[in-house]
């Protein structure tokens, strides 16, 4: 195996000093004067002044002269919005997905919200000749798969049962299976793990873990299925520890804040 050495880390620091200022006004439930920032970030006053007149002429930030408080202008906001963030983080998932498959000895995909439906928008095959796939473009129901009550349970109670009010899959669940479905979610939304047995087929093991940020409505599920008499099949916490790994590189390529659950207590 070829060691990879990592590339040399330069410091920038007006650079660095403007990024951690943007952070911290984004963060701040109010406008920030200069002194609060400089307390804030343990800096000298004269030195942020510098850095808040550029963030100001660069129209990432405005200042009340009025107050003398700074706050984050759309800019940020209009910049993000000029590139698909599917798009992106279709792009940065493709390595660690082939990683996963690689390690793990079988395909995964990757599946988003669209329509009410659960949509497969990605997948890696395994490189074994004999594999479990999911073909991309292909719709399912979000209440009786693994992917999409993950997704399902990463959305705020108002936004669940919205989703779910028009859902036909849904109001057809009987009322056992509407108890089971709830017990899923509140599971899900405990250890960050959707996973089932026989459930779209038998003999299949389905586990799915959150890719994306669900604060920024950029959220996917990455799941692996394989077949449970395979005398290749992994365990089911091998597994989950490889997703975990895999959601973890996503959103570090992506930039996006890392959350991924970790295992539960041995629960398979």
């Amino acid at each position: 195996m070829v060691e990879v050495k990592s590339a040399p880390k330069y410091s920038v620091p007006a650079l660095e000093k403007g990024l951690a200022v943007l952070e911290l006004l984004a963060r701040a439930p109010e406008p920030l004067s200069l002194s609060q920032i400089s307390e804030m970030m343990a800096n000298n006053t004269s030195q942020l002044f510098r850095t808040m007149n550029c963030l100001v002429e660069g129209g990432y930030v405005s200042k009340d002269e009025m107050h003398g408080k700074y706050s984050l202008t759309l800019k940020l906001f209009e910049l993000a919005n000029r590139h698909s963030p599917l798009k992106h983080l279709l792009h940065v998932a493709n390595l660690p997905m082939q990683e996963l498959a690689h390690t793990i000895r079988e395909s995964c995909h990757i599946s988003i919200i669209q329509h009410g439906q659960l949509l497969v928008v990605g997948q890696v095959e395994s490189p074994e000749k004999v594999q479990i796939t999911v073909s991309v473009g292909t719709s399912f129901p979000l209440v009786s798969t693994v992917s999409g009550r993950l997704l399902l349970s990463a959305m705020d109670d108002s936004s669940l049962n919205a989703i779910l009010k028009e859902s036909v899959d849904y109001r057809q669940l009987s009322a056992a299976e509407c108890d089971l479905f709830w017990e899923r979610i509140a599971e899900i939304r405990r250890s960050g793990i959707s996973t089932a047995v026989d459930e779209s087929f038998i003999g299949l093991h389905d586990t799915a873990v959150l890719v994306g940020n669900p604060a920024v409505g950029v959220t996917a599920a990455i799941a692996i299925t394989q077949l449970t008499a395979s005398r290749q099949s992994r365990a089911p916490q091998v597994v989950v520890d490889a997703l975990l790994r895999c959601a973890r590189q996503i959103n570090q390529r992506a930039g996006l804040t890392d959350f991924a659950a970790e295992p539960a207590l041995e629960a398979f």
